[in-house]
């Protein structure tokens, strides 16, 4: 028999983040709330998490501490078959939509309670949503080994800090760099100027180290978003601090951003070498800065994107120096997932916040060293 969902979301305006499980169990229904068996560790993760005192066994406690503390609860089914408790056992599943939910909150990341979900949520929803789910370890009674493990701890962690400002998602940045923009009258172009400076002190401290050589020829490998204007700027103004510099655009001109198509033609006009869519140069420089995309990837890279990853990881296992602008290409910001391939990174040189997808997952070895950079948003 088809269970169907028997209650609405909790979320409110000021909902931050969103935690999802995949279906309410038996004792859930019971209780009239998420995660009401007494030995689901939801509730004592969630509060440790947090900082907080765990709420006591009762639907409106638990209900007024997600609420005071910016989170929202809600599954990714609406309506399911299913044999008692076990996510295993779903079939014929019908999803939930989102839309409504994000739109009317300040949710900013979505999180997945246990691998089912997860796989639910980023196969059937996150097109609709317009982001991916990251994943939770299940705090569900049957899987207690996977509770006292490091990457059960670091995983909830995100929760925290997501809300105490230590980490953003892709989402989240995205509105920060819209307030800056929009609301404190930052141009967009000064904000990239910021950027590409700090990734060019980056190299330059690199050099101090002797892991670069400061004559050594520097190719920007930039896409047509925003991340690809940061490169640009990149090229030019190691160009003009007297760097053999130059740029690789891989894609279609056409789809350039605004200020990526403005980033391009001020390097153009200071005489930055700039090559289309010819994979052969990226063997043969000493550094590469990898600026192919930044953090709205939500889908796997495939064609010459994934060629051009390719090419920068061989020629990072040839010698050469690799560092990533923001986010190694490849890599969710929100998950830490390789999203068909990613550039394995020696150095990654982030704006602004941490984001979530550097300290999880494919992410924390394909971004190397990461150094969070201050370019004008708070």
């Amino acid at each position: 028999m088809k269970l169907v969902h028997p209650w609405e979301p909790e979320y409110s305006k000021d909902s931050k983040l969103l935690i999802l499980g995949t279906f309410p169990s038996p004792k859930s229904r019971e209780m009239g709330y998420y995660y009401g068996h007494p030995q689901n560790a939801f509730w004592k993760t969630l509060a440790q998490s947090l900082g907080a005192p765990e709420p006591p066994y009762d639907a409106e406690a638990r209900q007024r501490f997600v609420r005071e503390h910016g989170v929202a609860l809600w599954d990714v089914f609406k309506a399911v078959d299913i044999d008692g408790a076990a996510d295993a056992s779903i079939r014929d599943e019908v999803p939930n939509t989102f839309r409504k939910m994000i739109d009317g909150s300040e949710i900013s990341a979505i999180f997945t309670n246990g691998r089912t979900g997860t796989d639910a949520f980023n196969r059937f929803c996150s097109a609709e949503a317009g982001m991916r789910a990251v994943y939770l370890p299940s705090t569900s009674p049957a899987n207690r080994r996977t509770q006292m493990t490091e990457d059960y701890e670091r995983r909830w962690s995100l929760i925290g800090k997501l809300l105490r400002g230590e980490l953003v998602s892709s989402a989240g940045m995205k509105e920060l760099d819209r307030r800056a923009i929009e609301e404190k009258g930052v141009p967009s172009m000064v904000l990239m100027e910021r950027a590409a400076l700090a990734v060019s002190t980056a190299l330059a401290a690199a050099g101090k180290g002797s892991k670069v050589n400061k004559d050594s020829r520097v190719l920007c490998v930039c896409g047509a978003g925003n991340n690809g204007g940061d490169g640009f700027a990149v090229a030019r103004l190691l160009k003009l601090a007297g760097r053999d510099a130059e740029v690789l655009f891989v894609g279609d001109k056409k789809r350039m951003s605004e200020e990526t198509k403005q980033q391009a033609r001020i390097a153009e006009s200071y005489g930055v070498p700039i090559t289309e869519n010819d994979l052969s140069v990226i063997g043969k420089p000493g550094v590469i800065v990898d600026a192919l995309f930044g953090i709205g990837l939500v889908r796997e890279v495939s064609d010459i994107y994934l060629e051009t990853i390719c090419a920068i990881n061989s020629a990072r296992k040839a010698g050469v120096y690799v560092l990533s602008v923001d986010v190694p290409s490849g890599i969710s910001a929100d998950t830490g997932e390789a999203l068909g391939g990613a550039v394995a990174a020696d150095e990654t040189v982030t704006f602004a916040y941490n984001k979530i997808g550097l300290t999880i997952g494919k992410g924390i070895d394909c971004a190397g060293k990461v150094s969070v950079a201050d370019i004008g948003i708070y």
